[in-house]
């Protein structure tokens, strides 16, 4: 498995993240849609083009993790633990797609938790906490984070493992 050399030459440094994002954006273009290209700037990619880029992006890591040489995979037998853990938040502007995943089937998968209301305020009552606000059923606001995002009691916040949504622009 390779990188087109635009994605290879786009990182910038040696972070997992970085080189997680230059492979879903070389899937991306191997799906012939150019991250690049000024075509999708009204409208993205969609949400079906993200979450499937999205997937193959994790089965190309894993085929990257299966391919380690036998040498290497001894000694990941031994001890050295090879396991991916892979949370990833990918948007065009448009739609948003963010998931959770670990390449085990017996491990569960980092946290990733969601919350959504129409405002993020601080809570006057507790200087430096936070809460989501609703005042009526919409959601103006989604908030990811891979730690709960608020700690109020009876208020557990969900767990996901594939979160799509839409960016709602304020006009």
């Amino acid at each position: 498995m390779s990188l087109r050399d635009r994605w290879f030459s786009s990182v910038g440094g040696n972070t997992d993240s970085e080189w997680g994002f230059a492979v879903f954006l070389d899937v991306l273009d191997g799906m012939d849609y150019d991250p690049d290209s000024s075509l999708y700037n009204e409208t993205g990619f969609g949400h079906s083009v993200l979450r499937k880029a999205m997937l193959a992006t994790i089965e190309r890591i894993n085929r990257l993790i299966a391919d380690i040489p036998d040498k290497a995979r001894k000694e990941r037998e031994e001890g050295l633990d090879c396991r991916s853990l892979l949370n990833f938040a990918v948007t065009d502007g448009h739609s948003v797609v963010c998931t959770r995943y670990v390449s085990s089937m017996t491990d569960e998968a980092a946290s990733l938790y969601w919350s959504s209301g129409t405002s993020w305020q601080e809570d006057e009552s507790m200087k430096g906490r936070y809460r989501m606000e609703r005042r009526d059923k919409g959601a103006d606001i989604v908030l990811v984070a891979s730690e709960p995002l608020t700690f109020e009691r009876g208020e557990a916040p969900p767990r996901l493992d594939f979160l799509l949504g839409t960016v709602k622009d304020s006009d």
